[in-house]
């Protein structure tokens, strides 16, 4: 009953925090879309909606969190993706801890959704976060700052994250 009433409490931060997402421009973070995950297996697509001070986008790099399993990331056009696993961890050939989608390029103020399927076990956190760095022509943008609550998420170059409201 706990887990649950905490579970609610962090369902109202999350509408909270997404009453702030629709209000911020859409070149402020990247972000997953949907971010609320009702069920144990789950799919999202992340949102880069620009590249680095006006250079393209060439990578989008995403450490996937402790608690997620079975990871799929969606095939994008023009695109190469690369899994990374941790070896020695986990079933079978590791857990992912990291997935990269290499090439495009995504020209500044262009969007594009980077999705991915998983698997939430029934320990992960409450709040998934998946601190991702983006790659550009010249330069990148580090969306990896985990803020001290979701309400202060837009304060930070804060990393996209999805809502675990599965257990």
């Amino acid at each position: 009953m706990i887990k649950l009433m905490r579970r609610a409490g962090v369902v109202l931060v999350a509408a909270a925090v997404a009453i702030g997402v629709a209000a911020v421009p859409a070149s402020a973070h990247v972000i997953a879309t949907p971010y609320t995950a009702e069920t144990k297996f789950f799919h999202t697509a992340f949102r880069v909606t620009h590249g680095c001070a006006g250079s393209a986008t060439t990578a989008v790099r995403m450490q996937i969190p402790d608690g997620v399993h079975l990871v799929i990331p969606d095939a994008v056009p023009g695109w190469q993706l690369q899994v990374t696993r941790a070896y020695g961890q986990g079933q079978g050939f590791g857990r992912v801890v990291e997935v990269a989608w290499l090439g495009g390029p995504l020209p500044d103020h262009q969007e594009q959704l980077f999705g991915m399927g998983f698997l939430i076990d029934r320990k992960a956190p409450d709040i998934l976060w998946f601190p991702t760095v983006q790659q550009c022509e010249v330069g990148e943008n580090r969306w990896v700052e985990i803020p001290p609550s979701l309400e202060e998420w837009h304060d930070h170059n804060s990393a996209p994250f999805v809502i675990n409201a599965a257990w």
